[in-house]
C-alpha cells in the first residue's frame, strides 16, 4: 500500500518543487496523478468503435512477429488513396462471406438488389386500414345492395381492412369478408364488387411523405379522393382530398427490388459466427433488421421480427434455425465471385426476375439455384488480419537436399569423387538409395547439425529478418527407407532457437509423397525428367493420405509454439495435375491445420490461381508467388522501371493476401559478366532495390532463396547478398521500413524511386510526447526512490531535480531532429519506450505484492 501511494504522490512532487523542499499534499493529487497516466497510456490504447479498431490504431510490441495479428475492418477508404497490396482492395468480387462483410449482390442480368420503402412494395402482401385526410377511416358495407366504398368510420372496424397484393407494378385491393376485388367504376366511385382483377381493378400507389399515399386508377390514371360521401377516382392531381394514411396489421419494413442503377444497391452485412457452417444472416445496413422471405408471398423484406423456427432440410442441415438466416453457397464451379442464398423453410433459392418484367421485387423462388437464383458477390468492406510485413529467407538444403546448393553432398562413398552416368543422383531419393546407409547416416547427420545452426539464427534477428521457411520432406516424419531418420530433432531445435530469438517459423511441405513437382526439387521425383533412368513421378495425389498425415503430426507438434507462423501446404505444384482435386487436397489439408491452429497462416501456392477458386470456408489464407527473372519470368531489362512493373503486375490484383516465397539477385538472361565493376555493382544494387520496393508495396511479405549456399558470393546466397550491401540490414546506408505497412505512406518501401522525404516537425507534439516520457520517468522514479535503500533513492532524487529541465529540453530538441531525420526509428524510440514503461509497472506490481527486488531491476 506504501508503494502504491508514493506512485501517485512522487510524480506530482517533483512536477511542482524541488525534491528537497517540504510541501502539504494537494487536496486531489490522485486525479492529476491518474490523468497523467492516463495521457501517458494514450498511444497504446484503441478508441476502437463498433467495427473495432481501424488500422492506424493498429500498434504491434516492439520486435513483434508476423504470428501475431489484428483483426481489423477494413474498406477502400481506409488508405490513403486506396491500397494496391493483394486481398485489401476494395472493393472487389469476392463471394467469401466472412463474418462482418459489406456486401452488395448483383444479379446475373446486372441488376442491383436494392432496398425500397416505397409503399407500392412495402404495402404488397399486407392488411390495410385506409385512413382518409378527413381521419375518417374508409370501410366497405357488407350487404349486397350496396359495395361503395366510404370514409365515415372514427375506428377501423372489421369492414375497414383490405388485402393489398401485387400485381406487376400495380396492386389490387381486395375487401376482407368476400374476398371481392375494388374497382373505379367511375361515376358510381370505388365498388368492391369483382371475382378477378383486370385493368380496372388494379391501382397505382404513390408516396406522399409522411406516411401518406395517393391512389390513382389504373383505369383513368387519375388519382382517387374521399369526397365525403365516397372514393372517386376523378383528380387530374394529388390534393387534400386524396391523401390516405394506410394503417398495417404488422409494420411496414423495407422490400427488396433489383434495379440497373448500382448507385442505389443496398448494403447487407454478413453475419456468420462458424465459417465452416453455411448459415447467415443478412443485416440490412443502415435499418434494424434482416433479410428474410415472407412464408406467404416469398417476397423479400428488412425485417426486425426473428424468431426461431425449423429448418425443411431434414437431417443433412441443422434441425433449427432463426428466422433471419439463409443457407449460403458458393458455386460448384470455378468461381470465387458468385452465391446462392436458399429460404430454409421453402427451401427456394432467392432470384431476381426479368429485368424487362414490370416487377421488379426480388423473390424466394427458383428451385434449382441456377440462372437468375445467381448472384455476384461484391465485397465493399470487411474484417482483414493485420500482421507485420514478413521478411524471411529460405532455409534451402538443410532438410531437403537440392544438388545444386551444395554439390559436395552427391559424391559416392569416398566423399571424393562424383557419381557419375546419366542416371547419376540429382534428389534426395536417388542420393539415399545410392549411399550405402551408414555412410549416409553419418554425412546426413554432420550436414543436419552444421548447415543450420542457432548463430544463423542469431544472425537473421540481428540483421532485419523476422521469418524462416522451412522446406521439408515427407520423410521428416516417415523416414522409410532410402530415407533416414532424425531430421525432426533438428526441426524441434529451429523452434527453440527461434522463439529464443525471436524469429518464426512457416513449414513449407517441400517434397511431397510421390512428388508434386516432378523435379529434384521434391526430392522423391523417380526419373526426374530422365526418361532412361525411370518414370517421373507427379503422384502425390494417390498419396494423399501419407501427405495429409505429415500435415496433421506436424501441425500437432508446433501450432502451440510461439514461433509457429503456419504451414505451406504444397511447394510449387506442377499444372499437369488435376486441378479440381488438388483443390480437394487443399481444402482438406486446410481442415486439418486449422483444427490445430485458428490463428496459423496457411500458404497456398499459386499453381492454378486458388484465390479464385470457391473454398466454402477459407479464411486468413496467403498465395505464394515464385519470382525469378529469367527462369520462366522474362529476363530482367537494365531498365529498373520495366522490371517494376513488371513484377508487380504479377503479385498485384489477386483476391488473398501474397507471399513471394522464394525470388533472388539471379539475373539470369542480364550478361552482368561483361559489365565493369562499377555498373554490375549499380545494376545489382538498383535490382535488389526494385524488388524489395514490388515486394513490399503489394504483398505482405517475402522470402529470399537461400539464406547460404555452399559457395560464396552467390546471388542465391543472402547473407553474402546483405553483407555485400545489396540488401539491407547489413549496412547504415540502406534499411528497412517498418514492418507495420499499413502505417506506412507508400514511399515508405520505395527502395528504388526514393524514400519519403523528412516530415516537418510538429514542435508541440514533440514537446507535448517528450513530456509525456518525461513524466513516465519521474513515476519509475519515484518508485525507485520508494523501494531502495535510502542513501541510494536520495542520490537518485538529486540527480534527478539538477537534470530534469536540461534533459527536457534537450529531449524536445532530439526528438524533433529525430523525427524529421528517421522517422522509423523514432517510431521504434516511440514504442520502446512504451514496452520500457509497461514493464516498469510490471515490475512496481511484482513489488507491491512482496515480490523480488533489486537495482538491476
Amino acid at each position: 500500500m506504501e508503494v502504491a501511494v508514493v506512485w501517485w504522490w512522487f510524480p506530482w512532487q517533483l512536477a511542482v518543487a524541488p525534491p528537497w523542499r517540504s510541501i502539504p499534499a494537494p487536496p486531489f493529487p490522485p486525479l492529476l496523478c491518474l490523468a497523467i497516466v492516463a495521457l501517458a497510456s494514450l498511444p497504446l490504447a484503441s478508441s476502437g468503435s463498433g467495427l473495432g479498431p481501424s488500422p492506424w490504431e493498429v500498434s504491434f510490441p516492439p520486435g513483434a512477429l508476423p504470428v501475431h495479428k489484428r483483426r481489423v475492418f477494413v474498406s477502400n477508404t481506409t488508405f490513403p488513396n486506396g491500397s494496391v497490396r493483394s486481398g485489401f482492395q476494395f472493393p472487389r468480387f469476392d463471394a467469401r462471406l466472412h463474418d462482418g462483410d459489406e456486401i452488395q449482390l448483383e444479379s446475373i442480368h446486372d441488376t442491383w438488389m436494392s432496398m425500397t420503402r416505397e409503399p407500392l412494395y412495402t404495402l404488397r402482401g399486407r392488411t390495410v386500414a385506409l385512413r382518409a385526410a378527413s381521419g375518417r377511416f374508409c370501410t366497405v358495407p357488407f350487404s349486397d345492395a350496396d359495395s361503395t366504398v366510404t370514409c365515415d368510420q372514427g375506428s377501423p372496424p372489421f369492414s375497414a381492412w383490405f388485402m393489398v397484393a401485387g400485381l406487376g407494378s400495380q396492386v389490387t385491393l381486395k375487401e376482407m369478408k368476400k374476398h371481392r376485388f375494388c374497382a373505379d367504376d367511375g361515376e358510381d366511385g370505388l365498388r368492391c364488387t369483382r371475382t378477378s382483377a383486370s385493368k380496372w381493378e388494379v391501382f397505382d400507389v404513390e408516396d406522399l411523405g409522411g406516411g401518406n399515399i395517393a391512389i390513382r386508377s389504373g383505369r383513368s390514371g387519375k388519382y382517387c379522393a374521399d369526397s365525403g360521401h365516397g372514393i372517386f377516382c376523378d383528380r387530374e392531381s394529388p390534393d387534400w382530398a386524396s391523401n390516405f394514411f394506410p394503417l398495417t396489421d404488422t409494420p411496414v419494413t423495407p422490400r427488396l427490388l433489383h434495379t440497373s442503377d448500382k448507385n442505389a444497391a443496398a448494403t447487407f452485412v454478413v453475419e456468420r459466427k462458424d465459417a465452416s457452417e453455411n448459415w447467415i444472416a443478412l443485416k440490412c445496413k443502415d435499418f434494424d433488421g434482416y433479410l428474410m422471405a415472407d412464408l406467404d408471398t416469398n417476397t423479400l423484406s428488412c425485417s426486425a421480427s426473428v424468431g426461431l423456427r425449423s429448418s425443411g432440410f431434414g437431417s443433412g442441415v441443422a434441425g433449427s434455425f432463426s428466422s433471419k438466416h439463409l443457407l449460403a453457397a458458393r458455386v460448384s464451379w470455378w468461381d470465387s465471385k458468385t452465391a446462392t442464398f436458399r429460404a430454409p423453410e421453402s427451401r427456394l433459392y432467392l432470384q431476381a426476375g426479368d429485368p424487362h418484367s414490370p416487377d421488379q421485387e426480388v423473390r424466394a423462388a427458383n428451385e434449382e439455384g441456377s440462372g437468375w437464383a445467381l448472384w455476384r458477390i461484391l465485397l465493399i468492406a470487411g474484417f482483414e488480419a493485420l500482421r507485420p510485413l514478413v521478411r524471411g529467407v529460405n532455409l534451402g538444403n538443410w532438410l531437403l537436399l537440392e544438388r545444386w546448393m551444395a554439390h559436395e553432398l552427391f559424391r559416392d562413398g569416398s566423399g571424393a569423387v562424383d557419381f557419375i552416368g546419366d542416371c547419376a543422383p540429382v534428389d534426395e531419393y536417388g542420393l539415399m538409395h545410392a549411399l550405402d546407409r551408414d555412410i549416409a547416416q553419418k554425412r546426413m547427420e554432420k550436414h543436419w547439425a552444421t548447415w543450420i545452426t542457432e548463430a544463423d539464427i542469431s544472425w537473421l534477428a540481428a540483421h532485419g529478418i523476422n521469418s524462416v521457411r522451412v522446406p521439408f520432406g515427407y520423410w521428416v516424419v516417415d523416414p522409410s527407407p532410402p530415407f533416414l531418420p532424425g531430421q525432426l530433432k533438428h526441426l524441434d531445435d529451429l523452434f527453440d532457437w527461434c522463439e529464443r530469438h525471436s524469429v518464426a517459423v512457416l513449414l513449407d511441405f517441400h517434397g511431397l509423397k510421390g512428388s508434386q513437382t516432378g523435379n529434384p526439387t521434391s526430392g522423391n521425383c523417380g526419373g526426374c525428367g530422365r526418361e532412361r533412368c525411370g518414370k517421373t513421378t507427379i503422384n502425390f495425389l494417390k498419396e494423399e493420405a501419407a501427405n495429409l498425415e505429415v500435415i496433421r503430426k506436424l501441425a500437432a507438434r508446433y501450432s502451440k509454439s510461439p514461433a509457429y507462423l503456419g504451414f505451406e501446404i504444397a511447394n510449387e505444384v506442377s499444372s499437369s495435375v488435376d486441378s479440381l482435386a488438388t483443390m480437394s487436397f487443399y481444402q482438406k489439408a486446410y481442415n486439418i491445420i486449422r483444427r490445430h491452429s485458428e490463428d496459423a497462416l496457411i500458404v497456398i501456392f499459386a499453381t492454378f490461381n486458388p484465390s479464385t477458386f470457391p473454398f466454402p470456408n477459407f479464411q486468413n489464407v496467403v498465395e505464394d508467388v515464385h519470382i525469378y527473372f529469367g527462369m520462366g519470368f522474362g529476363h530482367p531489362t537494365l531498365d529498373q522501371q520495366v522490371n517494376k512493373h513488371h513484377a508487380s503486375k504479377t503479385v498485384s490484383g489477386l483476391l488473398w493476401p501474397v507471399f513471394v516465397g522464394e525470388w533472388s539477385l539471379g539475373a539470369s538472361g542480364q550478361r552482368t559478366s561483361s559489365m565493369s565493376r562499377a555498373d554490375s555493382e549499380q545494376f545489382f544494387a538498383d535490382f535488389a532495390r526494385m524488388q524489395l520496393q514490388v515486394w513490399e508495396t503489394y504483398t505482405t511479405g517475402w522470402f529470399y532463396w537461400s539464406y547460404k549456399t555452399a559457395y560464396a558470393n552467390s546471388t542465391w546466397n543472402f547473407r553474402d547478398m546483405c553483407e555485400g550491401g545489396w540488401l539491407p540490414g547489413c549496412t547504415p546506408s540502406l534499411s528497412y521500413a517498418s514492418t507495420e505497412w499499413w502505417r506506412e505512406p507508400s514511399c515508405a518501401f520505395a527502395y528504388l524511386d526514393g524514400r519519403c522525404p523528412p516530415a516537418p516537425v510538429n514542435v508541440g507534439a514533440a514537446l507535448t510526447a517528450s513530456s509525456l516520457l518525461a513524466v513516465v520517468g519521474l513515476a519509475v522514479a519515484g518508485v525507485a526512490v520508494s523501494v531502495l535503500q535510502p542513501e541510494l533513492a536520495g542520490k537518485l532524487r538529486a540527480r534527478a531535480s539538477d537534470s530534469l529541465g536540461a534533459a527536457a529540453s534537450a529531449a524536445s530538441e532530439a526528438w524533433a531532429r529525430l523525427r524529421a531525420a528517421v522517422p522509423v526509428v523514432a517510431d521504434r524510440t516511440t514504442a520502446a519506450a512504451r514496452s520500457l514503461h509497461a514493464r516498469a509497472r510490471t515490475w512496481l506490481e511484482r513489488s507491491s505484492a512482496g515480490g523480488p527486488r533489486s537495482p538491476d531491476s
